[in-house]
Order: structure tokens, then C-alpha cells, then sequence
């Protein structure tokens, strides 16, 4: 796991976004990480171009990288590892019959599906099966298949309303077991029908097949090889073909996902009644009407910090920290342009580098430190970071507050000349009495 995912899954979980995360996360096609590569701007564009529209829901798609890699060596890739293929070229073919407007239209227009591919595509059924009407060999093999299958099952269907098996049959139902047509019956059959068992039942009772229809399940058997061989030298056909067109196969496998994202997110704003919000130059978190999605019934904030460093006091209970999650939440949010609740028209949400939240009590048998120097460490690592926003939750934790207050200040006050916000709660009034002064802090109370 890279450094990187473990620090996003950290500061999701520390602000209580996790459960948003697995809800979003329910509407992608396949799995993936929440952050798109690329200008945002651009993204805001087509995600919003998109919210004008409806557009049809991408198929479940497994991730193909590997695949891919294998198709680049030449490999000759199983039926299912074509389908999902040619269930996203068959998907973008259906976009393009989409009323889109600009920028989307372009961008949907721009891929052009080679017609050695588009020929793939008719080759299958809905279900992902080659489509027999387009083989007379594979059309001849379905339809023995389907032949033998009634035979076996009107065979079945005589013995299982015999005199002479009545008296040992449990029922006269054709079961299937392990994919075999059987009958059930009880210990003694066997004076009255020869027959293979091929499993027993939780009551004692046999399932077998009755050597009667032995001569159809080799026929089955037989017919079944025969298409898999047929099938076998599809496969190796348009395996040959997806090596030729490889790169376009890497180009598609990538805008599938890139669509998959915009999508995803337009779905689950509809879904929710969200709100995009595009991350401002400025500096700033004002939100207006804000609901932070980890609560059910929540009571919607308005907060409007444009300065580096915020000051939360109050009481217990008084909602600080929930008030720090909500800001900082916003800015995540925003930053890969998830939506949530707001009066868009007047919220503004900055745009910043890196989110860090020190909010856990770091004491711990495992970590061998104390609360404070534990805190002490946390604060060590931002003297690393620029231009991010932090948010820091009781900060006297872990020791006494008239002391750590002048400590405090002075580290607060030499991060924040490398460009980082903070917003700070304490449940004491030494820190913000020693800031009320500046012009850069900002005091609030929780009530």
C-alpha cells in the first residue's frame, strides 16, 4: 500500500467521510481511487456539462491492466476478458448517440472506434456469449445442445414417473447437482435401476444419473468440446486482433475510466441532491447552509474563514470538532470535486495542497510516547508542508495549558509563513487570549 493511499485513507476516516467514500464509491463502474488526474477546471467542465443530460449507465467492468499487459505479449485472452473490452467499445459506441453538448460532444466524437473493432463488437450477444447466428458450425452445435438436453430431461422426466422406481424416488423433481440433471431417490435403487450416484443428500438420500442416459451425457460431453474448441479459436482471433489495436485498447481502457468518474460523481449528486463546488484561488472556506454527510439529521452550518488561522473555543458538547471535520471536509470534497450539500451560490471553498488533521490522541503502547510528544511529533511534520490546511483538535492535549499556550503560538505562528491555514479547537482561552490580537486569527465560539 503506497504512502500516499494510507495518508488518504487516514484523513478520510479522520473526518468521518468514510461511509460518504463507500457510498460514492457504489456508483462507479469499477473500482478505483477517488482522485482524477488531470486540470480540474476541465473536469468541472465536463462533469457539469454532463449534469444537463441524461446519459445511459456504464456495465461493471473489471480493471483490465493486467490484460492489457498480457494482450501486449501476445496472449490469448479468455471469452470473459474480450467481453469486458467489448463492453466498454460497445458502450462509447451508445454515447455517441447521446445529446451532449460542449465540451462533451468533442471529447465523445474524438474516439473513433477502429472498424476491425466495431466488427468484434457484433460478434457477441448481451450475455457475453459468441453469438451462434453469425456461425453456421456454432448455430449446428447449439441447436444438438439444446436437442440432447430435452432428450435427457424427457428421459429423466419417464423414470421419474416408472412403477418400477416409485417405490424408491423421494420425489419425481429433475435435480441439478454439480451442473448434472439427477434423480433423488433412497438406499435400495439400485435393485431397481442401474445408475451412477453423484452426491448424497443431508437426509441420506442419493442423487444419481441413471446409466439409461449415459449415451446423451457422452453426446453433451462431446458437443461441448466441439464449441469450446470453436470458442478456443475465436478468442485466438480477436486476441490477435486486440494486439494490433493494443494502444487503442490502453486509450480506451483510460477514457472509460476518466467517464466513469464523471459519471459516478453526476449520479451520486442527483441521487443526494449534492452540490459541486469548483475550488476557489483564494484562501477562504465560506460555506453557507453546509451539511456534513456522516450526519443523518444534521442542523446546516454558515462559516466563513479568510483568514490563516482559525480559533474554536466553547464548551463540551458545543460541537468543535465537528465544526473543524466540516471545514476541512468541504476542502476534501471540493478538492476532487465530490458534491455535497451547500447553498452552492454562496459557498467558496479554497483550493490547498494537502489536508492534514491532528485529531487522534498519538499515546499508545505501540508508539512508546506520551500524548504531548506525541502531538510534538505531528507538529515536527508540517514544518515540512506548504500550502496546506490543517486542522488541530484540542491542541493542548496531553499537557497543561497555561505552559503549552506561549509553545503553541510561536509554532503556529512559523507555520503559517509557509503558507499553511489552520483551524484550531481548545476547550481553553490561554492560546486565544495570547492571539485575540493578530489580525490574522480568527476567534470563534461553539456554542
Amino acid at each position: 500500500m503506497s504512502t500516499q493511499y494510507k495518508n488518504e485513507k487516514s484523513i478520510i476516516q479522520k473526518l468521518d467521510l468514510d461511509g460518504y467514500i463507500a457510498q460514492f464509491k457504489k456508483f462507479l463502474a469499477r473500482e478505483k481511487p477517488v482522485a482524477m488526474m488531470g486540470d480540474i477546471n476541465q473536469h468541472y467542465r465536463y462533469i457539469q456539462a454532463l449534469s444537463k443530460v441524461q446519459f445511459p449507465l456504464p456495465a461493471v467492468v473489471p480493471n483490465l491492466d493486467s490484460e492489457l499487459s498480457r494482450i501486449k505479449k501476445q496472449a490469448i485472452r479468455s471469452l470473459d476478458e474480450i467481453y469486458a473490452f467489448v463492453t466498454m467499445f460497445s458502450y462509447f459506441n451508445r454515447l455517441s448517440a447521446v445529446g451532449f453538448t460542449e465540451p462533451l460532444i468533442s471529447w465523445i466524437q474524438s474516439i473513433e472506434i477502429p472498424e476491425e473493432i466495431l466488427e468484434i463488437i457484433n460478434y457477441f450477444t448481451e450475455e457475453g456469449e459468441i453469438n451462434p447466428e453469425r456461425d453456421p458450425e456454432l448455430f449446428k452445435l447449439e441447436r444438438s445442445l439444446k436437442q440432447n438436453k430435452t432428450e435427457i430431461k424427457e428421459t429423466l422426466y419417464k423414470l421419474a414417473h416408472s412403477s418400477k422406481l416409485r417405490d424408491y424416488l423421494v420425489d419425481t423433481q429433475v435435480h441439478f447437482n454439480g451442473g448434472e440433471e439427477t434423480l433423488l431417490v433412497r438406499g435400495g435403487f439400485n435393485n431397481a435401476i442401474k445408475a451412477t450416484v453423484v452426491a448424497r443428500s443431508s437426509g441420506g438420500f442419493f442423487y444419481i444419473i441413471p446409466q439409461s442416459i449415459s449415451h446423451l451425457k457422452e453426446k453433451e460431453s462431446a458437443l461441448l468440446s466441439s464449441k469450446e474448441e470453436l470458442i478456443f479459436k475465436y478468442c485466438k482471433e480477436i486476441s490477435a486482433v486486440f494486439f494490433k489495436w493494443e494502444r487503442f485498447l490502453d486509450f480506451i481502457n483510460k477514457e472509460y475510466d476518466r467517464f466513469d468518474h464523471y459519471q459516478a460523481r453526476v449520479s451520486f449528486a442527483r441521487a443526494k441532491e449534492y452540490e459541486f463546488v469548483l475550488p476557489s484561488k483564494q484562501k477562504r472556506i465560506k460555506l453557507h447552509d453546509f451539511a456534513h454527510p456522516a450526519i443523518d439529521d444534521p442542523v446546516p452550518i454558515t462559516m466563513d474563514l479568510n483568514k490563516q488561522i482559525m480559533l474554536v473555543t466553547g464548551v463540551n458538547a458545543g460541537g468543535k470538532t465537528m465544526l473543524l471535520k466540516s471545514m476541512l471536509s468541504a476542502v476534501y470534497m471540493s478538492k476532487y470535486l465530490l458534491p455535497f450539500k451547500c447553498d452552492v451560490s454562496k459557498t467558496e471553498v479554497g483550493h490547498y495542497k494537502s489536508i492534514e488533521a491532528v485529531i487522534d490522541d498519538p499515546q499508545s503502547v505501540k508508539n512508546d510516547i506520551s500524548t504531548f510528544a506525541g502531538r510534538m511529533q505531528e507538529f515536527a511534520k508540517l514544518f515540512n508542508k506548504e500550502d496546506a490546511i490543517v486542522g488541530v483538535d484540542e491542541i493542548e492535549l496531553g499537557t497543561d495549558s497555561d505552559e503549552a499556550a506561549s509553545l503553541f503560538r510561536v509554532m503556529l505562528d512559523e507555520l503559517r509563513k509557509k503558507g499553511i491555514t489552520f483551524i484550531v479547537t481548545t476547550h481553553h482561552k490561554r492560546l486565544a487570549s495570547l492571539m485575540a490580537s493578530d489580525d490574522e486569527v480568527e476567534l470563534i465560539a461553539a456554542l
